[in-house]
C-alpha cells in the first residue's frame, strides 16, 4: 500500500512523461497555478482555465485524473475526469469541506507536478 506522497508523486510523474502543454508558457503554467489557487481559490482558477488557451485546462485535466484516482477519491466517478468535470462537481455538488479537501490535495499534487513537468524547449 502506498502513502499519499507516493501516490501524488506517481501521478505527477505520469503527467511529466506523457503531457505536452501547449501555449507560449508551456510547462511554466504548472508553476503559476498554485499561487493563483491560493490567492483566488480553486473554483475561480478552474473557471479561468476553461477560458484560457495557455495550457491551464490541460493541467487541470491531469489534476482531475489525480483527484479521481482510486486511492484519492476526491472526484466522484459520475463526473468526467477533466477540468469541466471537476468544476461541475465542485460548483454543483461539493460542500465546503469537499472543496477544501480538493484544494488541499490539488496544492499537494502541484508540489510534485511543478518540479517534474518541464517547459518544452
Amino acid at each position: 500500500m502506498h502513502n499519499l506522497e507516493q501516490i501524488r508523486a506517481k501521478n505527477a510523474y505520469a503527467v511529466s512523461v506523457n503531457m505536452q502543454i501547449k501555449g507560449k508558457q508551456g510547462g511554466q503554467v504548472v508553476k503559476k497555478l498554485p499561487p493563483l489557487i491560493i490567492n483566488h481559490g480553486l473554483l475561480a482558477v478552474l473557471a479561468y482555465a476553461l477560458d484560457s488557451s495557455d495550457g491551464y485546462q490541460t493541467v487541470f485535466d491531469e489534476l482531475a485524473k489525480h483527484l479521481a484516482d482510486s486511492q484519492i477519491r476526491h472526484l466522484p466517478e459520475k463526473y468526467e475526469k477533466s477540468c469541466v468535470g471537476l468544476l461541475k462537481y465542485l460548483a454543483l455538488e461539493a460542500d465546503s469541506k469537499q472543496l477544501k479537501l480538493c484544494t488541499s490535495e490539488a496544492l499537494a499534487w502541484f508540489n510534485y507536478a511543478r518540479r517534474l513537468v518541464k517547459k518544452e524547449v
